[in-house]
């Protein structure tokens, strides 16, 4: 008999959660969660949707939902029945088992539709890594207070916005700061690339020595649908960023094997041989002197390393134009965001009952960027290369963003261990229930 089979039959009174991650970040997240809430509570038993990593702890894994992680209305649809299925099922865990608590972790789409099906089954539901619906279609809070009991909030202008709606929020700050702290490293890799052929000095990641390469480190992002959508803007952007400093050495950080295949042969067809590899991101984003990424939860680890980076992400024009009117925030990037949400008179919230209008940035909003971002239909390749080229060949600019990321980091990672505190959040909350 397996440690899960035992698990699930030692103790009929033990505290029972049922988890939800599909995000592969989120999948991350899960699976500490579930370390974090087991030492709490030792004969807790553990059953979800979720990924590998949730899969490797004591957590009864039903299905991997993280392979089912796609973005926007029509490749949603394309796994209708799948997701339609898998609810089915839930129901009937959440019937069989009666878990203490239904803990959902971003995915709101389909995490929406759990929280439904818990609340029938009269399951206390907590939402951990909530989705970011004060940046776009707000009126999702009004589900956020139907179904959700407690919400564990990452930022505090987070936290904030979910009370003055009403809903119950305790701040517990964000995983990603904590995981770029404790994450294990293989220094033999990193050395590999810092040697006097290839890379440059660990430990001046900011100033490269002299005459040796300097990293551009490109992050295509985790889900297939926005690496497919996002490549030909990002290949683009580093042949011209090569072209000006033919030093910088191009390297590109996949998720999966699959991944890594797309973009070698996206470079293959345009004659290019950049070093692609997969599961090495966390030591890339460190060599790097600057990165270039898809917009997305990257961003709060780039912070966390204090990393100047560019983002972008494309989007078809029926999502460009429908975001006029859905986006709330004038920022796709949580690092601008938290920087402008800091800035004295300013806010990266559009006033209240104003559309958006338009994606693209005015001359204004730029201006308060702390690391440029391009939400757009278009090909971005000329002005995000533009703005990695200013940090490549002048010391000083890349120095001042870096100095303005570190200044940043002190003010959003206030928190020692937010999974830990997220945990005692969760076991409070069940107590006081």
């Amino acid at each position: 008999m397996t440690t899960k089979e035992s698990s699930t039959t030692t103790d009929a009174s033990a505290p029972v959660f049922f988890l939800s991650a599909g995000d592969p970040s989120g999948d991350v997240h899960a699976a500490r969660l579930v370390e974090a809430l087991s030492q709490r509570l030792p004969n807790a038993r553990f059953i979800g949707y979720a990924g590998p990593k949730t899969a490797a702890t004591i957590c009864d894994v039903r299905v991997d939902l993280t392979q089912f992680a796609v973005m926007m209305l029509k490749n949603a649809l394309l796994n209708l029945f799948t997701y339609v299925k898998l609810l089915n099922q839930a129901s009937a865990i959440f019937r069989k088992e009666r878990p203490s608590a239904v803990i959902l972790v971003d995915f709101p789409g389909f995490n929406w539709q759990i929280a439904k099906k818990a609340k029938a089954a009269g399951a206390p539901i907590v939402y951990f890594m909530p989705p970011q619906m004060w940046g776009w279609g707000q009126w999702r809070v009004k589900k956020m207070r139907k179904y959700v009991d407690l919400v564990l909030s990452c930022f505090s202008f987070e936290d904030e916005w979910f009370k003055e709606r009403n809903c119950r929020s305790t701040l517990v700050g964000h995983p990603f700061f904590e995981e770029a702290r404790s994450k294990k490293i293989d220094a033999d890799f990193i050395e590999s690339l810092n040697s006097t052929e290839s890379g440059v000095s660990s430990s001046t990641p900011s100033t490269p020595l002299q005459g040796q390469k300097r990293y551009l480190t490109v992050l295509p992002g985790s889900r297939n649908q926005e690496v497919s959508n996002n490549l030909p803007n990002l290949i683009a952007t580093i042949e011209k960023v090569v072209k000006v400093a033919p030093d910088v050495q191009p390297v590109f950080a996949a998720f999966s094997d699959a991944q890594a295949n797309e973009v070698r042969n996206q470079l293959k067809e345009r004659k290019l041989d950049y070093p692609v590899y997969v599961g090495r991101t966390s030591e890339l984003m460190r060599v790097a002197t600057c990165c270039l990424g898809v917009s997305g939860s990257v961003s709060i680890e780039l912070l966390s390393l204090c990393k100047p980076t560019v983002f972008t992400y494309h989007v078809s024009k029926l999502e460009h134009f429908a975001l006029r009117f859905l986006k709330r925030v004038k920022y796709i990037t949580l690092t601008n965001i938290l920087y402008v949400f800091g800035l004295e008179g300013e806010t990266p919230f559009y006033p209240k009952g104003r559309l958006a209008k338009s994606t693209e940035h005015t001359p204004e909003e730029r201006k308060l960027m702390i690391c440029p971002e391009f939400l757009t239909k278009d090909d971005c390749s000329d002005h995000a290369a533009e703005c990695l080229i200013r940090w490549f060949v002048d010391d000083e600019a890349r120095l001042e963003c870096v100095k303005k990321l570190e200044e940043l980091k002190k003010v959003n990672d206030f928190v020692g261990r937010p999974i830990d505190l997220a945990a005692e959040r969760i076991v409070d909350f069940l107590t006081q229930s």
